[in-house]
């Protein structure tokens, strides 16, 4: 098999992709997956879709894998609520060492696979885990069939912009999301917020610091800023607005955003398979990963069906409900933003000059400093030690995002209350339980992050140590 058009017309990598999307290859039309979405390099050539992606219907599967193009599957799902943990590497000075150098960023990885992996069991969780370019998909799903759905809604709280978004249709939702469903998916986000609280309670032997959602580190070794990513992000966004890749799709993402990795990596660096790791060890991943026949005849060997976790899941929200965790969302919740018609004297209102330069530059100009996480964590940090209430730090970032700083129509498609929630309460969270000690809340560690807008401003950001007296 000479590229990866060849090999998705083996009749059993098919089948273990729409496997993945809950149905069989001959009828796409029975994927449980509401839509599908294509990404690679020929969809920039035809100059179609310049960003290298497109969303279509289950009836796009053939045209997706005729066109060699990476598959992905919507974490919408018609009979589940999937729940998903994703782990990469990242680095910021070198973009392309998971190319340059794949089998050694792996091997930074393996401790917390296996951490991972530890934690799910320990609930009685055994997720399908995918191997991606950077890193790891964990997928699991609960039947919205069992009464555990019941208790995943019982989590979730969604603002009523979303749900306004859910009782409506668009380019992703040909039809409604309903209310209950949005619902136990933002639980289900709650609940893998816990579960990575509980992985970095783990002792690890790592080389690298674990960041949430692509926060930015300083300087770790000789390649500069690297660090892993637990990626939540997903949750923050509607759940039609997100997908995932499948396993046996073909990874090309360096080819597209080649001005990240660089124009000779994204040449020479061959296009792999995303493979369902099993009991493999890494070896054999790295057999077969680079050779489109291996893959195949590993794709006739292993099931890609999500493993449906409710009893497992059942056993965590238990123990999330005993969690310091969960009483911090309770007081989360029992807060709400002020309504738009009073921000003139509220969040308008509020003296930015107060703050360090690095925290007001991105008030100040939000579009794009206010959709970065490691700002959005700088600004959580330094409110909740001025006292602020988490909901109405994110009230105040919801106040930038539905304002005109050329947005577009971002936030028609997206949402940003439960994105402005999201965040805040994801930061908030890892300070309310003592997880972020603030280690890196400093004004050398900020400059070494490349987040320092004004050297020597007179500001010192260790003042804002949550925890210092």
């Amino acid at each position: 098999m000479r590229n990866q058009v060849e090999f998705y017309r083996n009749p059993n990598v098919r089948e273990r992709i729409a496997q993945y999307c809950g149905g069989f290859a001959d009828d796409p039309q029975s994927f449980t997956a509401e839509y599908l979405v294509g990404y690679g390099e020929s969809l920039k050539w035809e100059r179609t879709h310049p960003e290298g992606f497109v969303s279509l219907p289950k009836k796009g599967f053939y045209w997706i894998l005729k066109k060699g193009l990476d598959i992905f599957r919507s974490n919408w799902d018609r009979e589940s609520t999937l729940g998903i943990l994703d782990i990469e590497y990242f680095s910021i000075d070198y973009p392309g060492e998971p190319y340059a150098h794949p089998r050694e960023i792996f091997k930074k990885l393996e401790p917390l696979y296996s951490t991972i992996l530890k934690v799910f069991s320990s609930f009685g969780i055994i997720p399908l885990v995918i191997m991606t370019g950077q890193g790891y998909h964990f997928s699991t799903r609960v039947s919205r069939r069992k009464k555990i759905e019941l208790k995943l809604e019982e989590l979730g709280k969604i603002p009523s912009s979303l749900s306004g978004k859910y009782a409506s249709s668009g380019p992703r939702r040909p039809r409604y999301v309903s209310h209950r469903h949005g619902k136990a998916f933002e639980g289900m986000g709650r609940l893998m917020e816990y579960l990575t609280h509980l992985i970095l309670k783990e002792k690890m032997p790592l080389s690298l610091p674990v960041v949430t959602t692509d926060v930015a580190v300083g300087r770790v070794s000789r390649l500069g800023r690297e660090a892993i990513s637990i990626d939540l992000s997903m949750y923050g966004d509607p759940l039609y607005m997100r997908d995932i890749r499948c396993p046996f799709s073909s990874y090309q993402k360096h080819k597209v955003a080649r001005y990240k990795v660089g124009e000779d990596l994204a040449r020479h660096f061959p296009i792999q398979v995303a493979l369902p790791r099993g009991d493999l060890g890494l070896a054999d991943l790295f057999s077969m990963r680079f050779n489109f026949q291996k893959a195949a005849d590993y794709a006739a060997q292993v099931e890609t069906k999500i493993p449906e976790c409710s009893d497992g899941f059942e056993k965590l929200i238990e123990a999330y409900r005993t969690s310091p965790l969960y009483h911090f969302h309770l007081a989360f919740d029992q807060e709400e933003h002020d309504p738009p018609k009073i921000w003139y004297r509220t969040y308008d209102a509020f003296d930015h000059n107060l703050l360090p330069p690095c925290v007001n530059h991105c008030l100040k100009f939000p579009n794009d400093h206010l959709l970065k996480p490691t700002n959005l964590q700088l600004l959580t940090r330094v409110l909740m030690k001025m006292g602020w209430h988490p909901k109405h730090i994110a009230g105040l970032i919801r106040s930038k995002f539905e304002r005109d700083y050329g947005w577009g129509n971002t936030w028609m498609r997206y949402d940003a209350s439960s994105r402005a929630n999201f965040y805040v309460r994801l930061f908030a969270g890892l300070l309310a339980t003592g997880l972020d000690g603030e280690k890196d809340l400093n004004c050398l560690s900020h400059r070494e992050k490349g987040y320092c807008f004004r050297p020597f401003c007179g500001f010192n950001l260790a003042d804002y140590n949550f925890y210092k007296k």
